[in-house]
C-alpha cells in the first residue's frame, strides 16, 4: 500500500476533505438520492471487489467513483469527465484514479492516458442513457479487475451499489441489498432502488454471479416518477461491448 501522498496531491484531498467535512455536517439530511433512510454504510475494506473502486479526482476540482474493469481501464460516468464551470471535457492528465482509496492512502494510483465516450452523449443535454465512459490509465494497476456482465439483469434483482460520496468521500460506502427496477424507464436506461449521491456518479452496480460479483450497470443519476425518488443506471449490456473492443487495444 502505498505510504503517503506527493504534497500536491496530498494538499489536493486535504482542500476536499475540508469540504465533504462540511457538506456533511449541513446536508447530510437532504442529499438527493438518499431514498428515505439511507442504507449506505461504510466499508472500511480493501479486500477484492473492493479494492478495485476507487476515486477518479479532476485536477479542476471534484471527484466520481470508477471501478478497474481491466489493467489500465476504468469505468464511470461520461459526466464526470467534464468540468462542471465551463461545461468542457477535461484534459485526461487533469485525471488522477486512486484505487482502494481510503482515508488519504490508496492500494495504486495512476494519472490517465486517454478516455473513451460514446459519441451519442453530449453534457448538460439530457443524454443519460449514454453517460458512460472508460479512462484509460498511463500504467497499470495492479489489482484484479471487477467483471462487466454482458447480460441484461432481471427486473428486481437484488444488487449492490459502492461508492464514494460527497458525505463521505474518504471511504467507501456501499448500499447492499437494493434492487433492480420492474423495468426500463427508457431504452438503455435502467431504475434502482440504490441509495447514491453527488460523488457516486459512475459507481458500479453489482450482482453476485456464480464466479462472484459483476458490473450489471453504473449509477449515473437520480429522479423521481410518480413522486417516488428512483435511482437511474445506464445497462453493462449498453457498453459491454466497447469495454471488450477497448480492452483489446489499449493494453
Amino acid at each position: 500500500m502505498t505510504s503517503g501522498l506527493t504534497t500536491a496531491l496530498a494538499a489536493f484531498i486535504a482542500i476536499l476533505a475540508a469540504t465533504s467535512s462540511s457538506l456533511a455536517v449541513t446536508n447530510r439530511e437532504r442529499l438527493p438520492g438518499i431514498m428515505g433512510r439511507d442504507d449506505r454504510t461504510p466499508l472500511d475494506s480493501q479486500e477484492w471487489p473492493w479494492s478495485a473502486i476507487g476515486r477518479i479526482n479532476r485536477s479542476t476540482g471534484g471527484f466520481c467513483t470508477g471501478t478497474l474493469i481491466g489493467p489500465r481501464q476504468v469505468l464511470t460516468a461520461a459526466h464526470c469527465l467534464y468540468d462542471k464551470r465551463s461545461g468542457r471535457r477535461v484534459k485526461p492528465a487533469d485525471l488522477h484514479f486512486l484505487a482502494g482509496y481510503r482515508r488519504g492512502e490508496f492500494i495504486a494510483h495512476s494519472a490517465a492516458l486517454s478516455v473513451v465516450v460514446p459519441d451519442a452523449y453530449s453534457y448538460g443535454t439530457g443524454t443519460v442513457r449514454a453517460d458512460w465512459a472508460i479512462v484509460v490509465l498511463e500504467k497499470a494497476v495492479p489489482i484484479k479487475p471487477v467483471p462487466v456482465s454482458d447480460a441484461s439483469p432481471p427486473a428486481g434483482a437484488v444488487l449492490m451499489r459502492a461508492g464514494y460520496s460527497q458525505d463521505r468521500a474518504h471511504l467507501l460506502s456501499i448500499h447492499d441489498g437494493c434492487s433492480l427496477g420492474k423495468g426500463t424507464v427508457s431504452p438503455g436506461l435502467l431504475t434502482h432502488t440504490c441509495d447514491a449521491t453527488h460523488g457516486d456518479s459512475g459507481s458500479p452496480l453489482l450482482m453476485r454471479e456464480g464466479r462472484g460479483p459483476a458490473i450489471v450497470g453504473i449509477d449515473v443519476a437520480t429522479g423521481t416518477i410518480a413522486g417516488d425518488t428512483v435511482g437511474f443506471a445506464v445497462p453493462s449490456a449498453s457498453f459491454s461491448e466497447t469495454v471488450r473492443d477497448t480492452l483489446a487495444k489499449t493494453r
